[in-house]
């Protein structure tokens, strides 16, 4: 099975010479982005964490994974009390 790691490796190998060179960031979504596709599974990459999640919302921003949502609104949450406590 592909794994993101293998496919970053992969990645890294090929002579970008001439051609444009991504940055480390992308290359890390770009793999993420094929492990998901080459493998044909229903998940997807989350646009929060970068990690590849069964169960994402699509949003403005892209999909975002359910771990990152209810992180969001723990913070949300926090803020309000902290804003009430004022």
């Amino acid at each position: 099975m592909l794994t993101v790691k293998r496919i970053l490796r992969e990645m890294e190998l090929l002579d970008w010479s001439g051609h444009v060179e991504l940055p480390m960031f992308d290359m890390q979504w770009l793999a993420s982005q094929l492990c998901v596709r080459l493998n044909a599974t229903d998940a997807e990459v989350c646009e929060a964490c970068g990690k590849i999640a069964p169960l994402v919302i699509t949003t403005v921003l892209g999909p975002i994974c359910a771990e990152c949502v209810e992180d969001m609104n723990d913070n949300i949450d926090q803020i309000r009390d902290a804003l009430d406590n004022e």
